[in-house]
């Protein structure tokens, strides 16, 4: 009586009927492409770290494959700061690119869009910071600037200002706004008299 429902022998019949495999099983096939880009990967970040003198030790990978509607998975990666420097934040955008074009440059197929960089601290990577600036500092581009090079940054002296009200535009007055025979109609339609 359910069968449009799926309920009874119809449904008991396609559950018994035992589906043919396949020769090659997806998941693993993508594992394995998925472990050759971690290597890659890893391989890369060394190249990197080395060529420009940063100890292999103070950052790490993590990897996650994350699933994408109707296209490849996209590799998340990780990159770990696992002893802190200034140095490494203050050049992480340019590690980052650094990183991408050495993986681009040993596997020409990888694309940016295939990977996500995202970048996580250790708990104990050593940083010592303290607590967050006062809310002038972030208003102020110049103080951010100057810690960024090194300077002590000075408080800021000035706050921002709001904006004082905008000028009305208008047009100059013309004889037709000084008219005694207004009709409530405005002086671009034609008052017929």
């Amino acid at each position: 009586m359910f069968e449009f429902l799926g309920f009874g022998r119809a449904r008991k019949a396609q559950t018994e009927i035992p589906k043919p495999t396949v020769g090659i099983d997806p998941d693993s096939v993508k594992s394995g492409r998925h472990r050759k880009q971690r290597e890659l990967i890893r391989l890369a970040l060394n190249n990197v770290l080395r060529r420009h003198g940063i100890a292999l030790q103070w950052i790490g990978c993590e990897f996650a494959s994350m699933g994408r509607a109707g296209a490849d998975d996209v590799m998340l990666v990780q990159l770990v700061i696992l002893k802190w420097h200034d140095g490494l934040m203050r050049y992480a955008p340019d590690l980052q690119s650094e990183l991408l074009n050495e993986i681009h440059l040993s596997d020409s197929s990888m694309a940016a869009s295939d990977l996500l960089f995202v970048w996580k601290f250790a708990p104990d990577c050593g940083y010592i910071g303290g607590k967050l600036p006062a809310p002038e500092f972030w208003a102020s581009t110049t103080s951010a600037q100057s810690t960024v090079q090194g300077l002590a940054a000075a408080p800021a002296t000035t706050a921002a200002t709001p904006a004082g009200p905008a000028v009305k535009f208008d047009l100059p007055r013309s004889t037709l706004d000084d008219d005694d025979n207004d009709d409530g109609f405005a002086a671009t339609q034609i008052v017929s008299r």
